[in-house]
């Protein structure tokens, strides 16, 4: 058995402590030459554009979930103010609706008042036309009769009448005159 250890000792010396691994040195140095070149080359024309590419797409998106932040508090502020204009609108509207209803109440008392005194004017000119009607009724009237007792006075004198057909004579006239 030491006669097979030492040649495998001497095996291991010509290849070396890798070579018991199955490893040749000569191939892997090439390998790792390889892929070191590959890995500089991936690195300078792969990787930086990539991790540039990604960070400009990280730069884009922050900045559209600032923008969409802002366009959100936008919003908000936008409602807030919108509410504001409707309350203070609902208000003016409510105070304009007062104002012209207490106007129309004032207007109402206005047209009121001078309805009352029209027709207080109107009635007024009636009972002086109603005055002036009596008082020219009266005034016929007293010509009326002052004709009707001159007619009577005239008829009595020129009929020599005793006193009962006088008396039957002023009823008749005193009885035209009441119709």
């Amino acid at each position: 058995m030491s006669q097979e250890v030492q040649l495998a000792v001497e095996a291991t010396e010509a290849v070396g402590g890798i070579g018991t691994l199955g490893i040749n040195l000569k191939i892997f140095l090439a390998q790792l030459f390889n892929f070191t070149i590959v890995l500089l080359v991936l690195w300078k024309w792969a990787y930086k554009p990539i991790v540039k590419i990604l960070e400009e797409r990280q730069v884009k998106i922050e900045k559209s979930v600032r923008q969409a932040q802002d366009i959100e508090k936008s919003v908000i502020k936008i409602e807030q103010e919108q509410k504001a204009l409707m309350a203070t609108a609902a208000s003016e509207a409510a105070k304009i609706l007062e104002d012209v209803r207490v106007s129309a109440e004032d207007r109402k008392k206005v047209l009121l008042e001078k309805a009352k005194d029209d027709v207080k004017a109107v009635v007024a000119q009636g009972k002086v036309q109603l005055q002036a009607q009596k008082d020219q009724m009266v005034l016929d009237a007293r010509d009326e009769i002052g004709k009707i007792a001159v007619e009577a006075a005239r008829k009595i004198l020129a009929e020599s009448i005793d006193e009962k057909k006088a008396q039957k004579l002023a009823e008749s006239v005193v009885d035209k005159m009441t119709v």
